[in-house]
């Protein structure tokens, strides 16, 4: 799956630090393909505010439910290999939905 104008826009550019226009545009982490289906779905996607950072607990849920099937889970996660390191943007954005309590981590397929 390659990554859409309408990804980019609300996905790649706010959330990821790891986006670079013009560069890997075939690259898409799992999250963004979670994040581009619902766009097809019409689904909202934009975090209401207040939300909090997530605890250990929550990092960790979205990491069995999604990191662990993401293309880049075993080699090239910087997020996975330290977690001080940042997380892509899909994972951001997916948290932040969480602890504004929009999604619930079951949510996320």
């Amino acid at each position: 799956m390659s990554k859409n104008q309408t990804l980019v826009q609300k996905l790649c550019i706010p959330y990821c630090t790891y986006y670079k226009p013009g560069r890997n545009e075939g690259l898409i982490c799992r999250g963004a393909i979670v994040i581009q289906r619902w766009l097809q779905e019409g689904r909202q996607i934009a975090p209401k505010k207040p939300y909090t950072q997530p605890d250990d607990k929550t990092i960790e849920l979205i990491i069995k439910k999604m990191c662990i099937v993401c293309d880049f889970h075993e080699h090239d996660c910087d997020f996975m290999e330290d977690r001080h390191n940042s997380a892509c943007g899909g994972f951001v954005l997916l948290s932040k939905l969480v602890m504004s309590r929009q999604i619930q981590v079951c949510d996320i397929t």
